[in-house]
């Protein structure tokens, strides 16, 4: 699959790091492609991975990963331009009381946007796997295939993705999950992670 990062810090560099080496065609969109930090980041994720600017990062796009602080939300999409019908995963956080869920789908036009990525750390994302356990994923989205796609992805590199409905529960996660770091962080530090157990039918 060819995926769009745009973002290249610890969310962004860490799965397209990921989905790189799993075999999956990357393309990390920057204002600066050249820069040492990005080309040290292609270094680290092999011949499958290139970096552009940003829109034609999104052009190359099936699936696109916005991975950039809460602040770069509107000029980065505003950049971006139109996306068309393509998969949009949100794993952006903003810190100012308002919902990154509704943001992005706000401003990402036509885009199938699924909320994920969002509710563990990046060194969860580098080493979900817990003993015979790995980490959960919470997905958000209206479009339910779009959601299947993205947790194929999640599985491709060792994570457990969970529905957890459509885009109106988003900030129903982010709350709980948020509660929870809250009073597990300052005993678990950052890597830590949930984990939902279901029976089998």
């Amino acid at each position: 699959m060819k995926i769009a990062i745009i973002g290249s810090g610890h969310i962004g560099g860490t799965l397209g790091q990921l989905w790189a080496t799993k075999g999956h065609e990357v393309m990390f969109g920057s204002r600066d492609p050249q820069s040492d930090k990005l080309q040290k980041l292609l270094q680290r994720a092999g011949p499958n991975a290139r970096a552009a600017s940003v829109r034609d990062a999104i052009a190359f796009g099936e699936v696109i990963l916005l991975a950039v602080p809460g602040t770069e939300i509107e000029r980065v999409l505003a950049e971006a331009g139109d996306l068309g019908n393509k998969i949009l995963i949100n794993s952006t956080i903003l810190f100012d009381g308002r919902s990154a869920s509704a943001e992005v789908i706000r401003l990402s036009g036509s885009a199938r946007v699924v909320r994920a990525f969002h509710t563990v750390t990046w060194e969860v994302l580098a080493n979900p796997q817990y003993g015979p356990v790995n980490a959960t994923i919470f997905m958000n989205g209206d479009d339910f295939e779009a959601k299947q796609t993205v947790a194929r992805l999640c599985q491709d590199i060792g994570l457990d993705p969970i529905d957890a409905g459509d885009s109106s529960t988003s900030t129903q996660i982010e709350t709980a999950v948020g509660t929870f770091w809250q009073i597990l962080s300052p005993q678990f530090g950052r890597d830590y992670a949930l984990r939902v157990l279901r029976r089998e039918a």
